[in-house]
């Protein structure tokens, strides 16, 4: 089942939670009981974004390799980079994200240094760094699990290069209880799919959103 199915699924049981309340509403007047529903209709389940610093500003999104697998991942990093650009441009007011093709153009043909120099050559105010110590695939030889060390940091280029967040997400598993036959799907599928994941977690921290959005996300690795 794909994230969008599953999505799909909780809407409905969401709806017909909705819908139950209301006739229990109906028949006992219970007031509390529809405050509630109200509660959970206007998105009391949200949670906040943890860094609100984006909106209104022009933002560039880098990601780099971990070091020791700088060109075999390169590829991963960028499209990680491209993903939370979009949902960024998706769920966040007045946001003018550098568009990701300028970035690469760059990078192919600057050499990558410090993320300044990209910041100033596409007049960004702030800069989100994400930093991956690692980056897998594979959990031995035959099984996918994919498996990411990040970091992601926002800095002020108006201020000096100010750090104005920083958030240690630790290590992102997919699946996460346990990996799958590398046989089952190719290797470009998974890696995707795990590009995915990573780039969710990520640009979740600069918006509301729900906070169960990936409860059956194991369901997306064994499709």
């Amino acid at each position: 089942m794909d994230r969008s199915r599953v999505r799909a699924v909780a809407a409905t049981r969401l709806v017909a939670l909705l819908l139950g309340a209301g006739l229990l509403v109906a028949a006992s007047g219970c007031p509390a009981m529809l405050a509630t529903g109200i509660y959970v209709w206007e998105g009391g389940n949200m949670a906040p974004a943890e860094c609100d610093a984006l909106s209104g500003q022009r933002v560039v999104v880098v990601c780099k390799p971990p070091s020791s697998n700088e060109y075999r991942y390169a590829g991963a990093s960028r499209n990680i980079a491209k993903s939370v650009s979009e949902r960024l441009v998706k769920n966040i007011k007045n946001i003018d994200v550098v568009n990701p093709r300028e970035v690469d153009n760059w990078v192919d043909e600057s050499d990558w240094g410090d993320f300044r120099d990209l910041a100033k050559a596409v007049h960004a105010d702030l800069v989100v760094q994400i930093s991956m110590d690692d980056f897998e695939l594979f959990k031995g030889k035959t099984l996918y699990q994919g498996q990411a060390d990040v970091t992601v940091s926002v800095y002020d280029m108006k201020d000096h290069c100010k750090l104005v967040w920083e958030r240690h997400l630790g290590e992102v598993l997919y699946p996460v209880n346990s990996g799958i036959p590398a046989q089952d799907k190719p290797p470009q599928q998974f890696e995707r799919e795990f590009v995915t994941i990573v780039a969710d977690r990520i640009a979740v921290n600069f918006y509301r959103h729900n906070p169960h959005d990936d409860f059956a996300v194991d369901a997306l690795a064994n499709r």
